[in-house]
C-alpha cells in the first residue's frame, strides 16, 4: 500500500509533483459497453496530441475492434481472447475499465509494468495498480468523459476539457460497409428502443407513437439486439405497422450500425452505445433519460455538435423506486414534444424549444464549461 501514489484528491498535491514520462508503449484497457468506449475519446485524443511519439494500443472486446481506426490507435487487441493480454514492453498502463490481474494471466504478468493507472473507486484496487486516481472530487466532474480525462493526471494531462474540446475530441469518422439491400440509404429516422437492461427505456407505446408519426414523412428504422427485435414483434406485430416502417435489429454488426447512423436525419434512443455512436459520428441526435444516480444526463449526455439530451425533471419525484418498463419520468417525455424537436432541416440538432419545459443538455451551445451545458426551465 505504502507504494501506491493516489491522485486527484488535493490539486496542491498532484501539482507538486513531478509528472510521469510518457512511455514509449502505453496499453488502454479500453471500457467493455460501446457508448462507454465513445466517451473515452477525448482522453485517448489528448493522449494522442501530448504524446505523439507513444504507440498506443487499446484493448477492448472483439465486437468494438471496426472502432480502433477511426480512433487513431496505433494497435487493438481483443480483452476477450482465453490466452489473457501479454504485458511485455509497456511502459504504462491506464484502465478505463475496472479489470483484476486475471484480464493479463495473473498480477506476476502485470508487476513488471512499472506505471499502472486505474480509478481510485475501481473494485480491483490495488490489486495491480500503483497509481491510484479519484476520478471525482466533492461529486465534480460529473460528466464520464471529463472523469476519464482525470486519469491523465499522472502525466500531468488530467485538466477538464472545454466543452469546444470535448466535441472536437470525441468526434467519430464513419468507416466503411454495405447495408442489406432493404435499409434506406440516407434520409431515415433510427429509433433504439431498448438498453439490454443498462439503463431506463421509454415506454414502448411511446416508440411506437413516435414511429407511426415520423413514417409519415420518411422511413424509419428499429435497431437493437435479435432479443429485442423479438420484444418489437410482441408489441407491434409486422401487419399492424404502415409503410415505411423497416426492423433491423440483430442483424447489423457495428460497422454497418455506424453507416446506418452516419447516413440518418436523426436518431432517438435511451441512454445507450449507439446514442453515444450516433452523436460521435455527428448525426442530430436525441437521447431520453431518467433522473437516476449515475445515469443521468449530467454524466451521461451525448457529446456531438448536433446533440441533445433531455429528462423530464431533475430530479426523479419518486425517489428512484421506479422500474423499467413503468417510469414515471421516462414516461413524463411526451411522444408529442419528442416529435416536435425532430422537426428541423436536415442535419440540424433537435430543436431546444420543444424541449423547455424539460431539462436538456446541448453540447454546442455550451461555450467553455468543463461540463456540458444544462438548461432547465420550470
Amino acid at each position: 500500500m505504502a507504494s501506491v501514489a493516489r491522485w486527484g484528491l488535493l490539486e496542491a498535491l498532484d501539482r507538486a509533483r513531478r509528472p510521469l514520462p510518457w512511455p514509449e508503449k502505453l496499453l488502454i484497457i479500453g471500457p467493455a459497453g460501446l457508448g462507454d468506449t465513445v466517451v473515452a475519446l477525448p482522453a485517448l485524443r489528448r493522449i494522442l496530441r501530448a504524446a505523439p511519439a507513444t504507440r498506443v494500443t487499446w484493448a477492448g472486446r472483439e465486437a468494438l475492434r471496426p472502432l480502433a481506426e477511426p480512433m487513431g490507435v496505433h494497435a487493438y487487441v481483443a480483452t476477450d481472447a482465453p490466452a489473457g493480454i501479454a504485458t511485455q514492453g509497456f511502459g504504462a498502463i491506464i484502465a478505463f475499465a475496472d479489470v483484476g490481474a486475471d484480464l493479463f494471466g495473473g498480477i506476476e504478468q502485470v508487476a513488471p509494468v512499472p506505471v499502472r493507472i486505474g480509478r481510485a473507486a475501481a473494485r480491483a484496487r490495488p490489486r495491480w495498480f500503483n497509481h491510484l486516481v479519484h476520478a471525482s472530487r466533492l461529486g465534480w466532474p460529473r460528466h464520464e468523459a471529463q472523469r476519464n480525462l482525470r486519469l491523465l493526471l499522472p502525466f500531468g494531462q488530467g485538466q477538464p476539457a472545454t466543452a469546444g474540446e470535448l466535441l472536437r475530441e470525441g468526434r467519430l469518422a464513419p468507416v466503411a460497409a454495405v447495408l442489406p439491400g432493404d435499409l434506406p440509404g440516407a434520409g431515415h429516422t433510427v429509433l433504439h428502443p431498448f438498453s439490454m437492461g443498462h439503463g431506463r427505456e421509454w415506454p414502448l407505446g411511446h416508440w411506437i407513437a413516435l414511429a407511426r408519426r415520423l413514417a409519415a414523412g420518411g422511413a424509419v428504422v428499429f435497431t437493437g439486439s435479435a432479443a429485442e427485435r423479438e420484444r418489437l414483434a410482441a408489441a407491434w406485430p409486422q401487419a399492424l405497422r404502415p409503410a415505411g416502417i423497416v426492423d433491423a435489429c440483430g442483424r447489423l454488426d457495428l460497422a454497418q450500425l455506424s453507416v446506418l447512423l452516419h447516413r440518418a436525419r436523426a436518431v432517438v434512443a435511451s441512454s445507450t452505445g449507439p446514442l453515444h455512436l450516433a452523436a460521435a459520428l455527428g448525426t442530430p441526435t436525441l437521447g431520453l433519460f431518467a433522473p437516476r444516480k449515475g445515469v443521468a444526463l449530467d454524466r451521461w449526455a451525448a457529446l456531438g455538435s448536433a446533440a441533445v439530451s433531455v429528462q423530464a425533471h431533475r430530479r426523479c419525484p419518486s425517489g428512484q423506486r421506479c422500474q423499467n418498463g413503468a417510469c414515471e419520468c421516462m414516461d413524463a417525455l411526451t411522444v408529442e414534444h419528442v416529435a416536435l424537436a425532430l422537426q428541423t432541416a436536415p442535419g440540424r440538432m433537435p430543436r431546444l424549444d420543444a424541449l423547455e419545459r424539460y431539462v436538456f443538455v446541448a453540447p454546442a451551445a455550451a461555450r467553455t464549461a468543463p461540463d456540458p451545458h444544462t438548461r432547465s426551465t420550470p
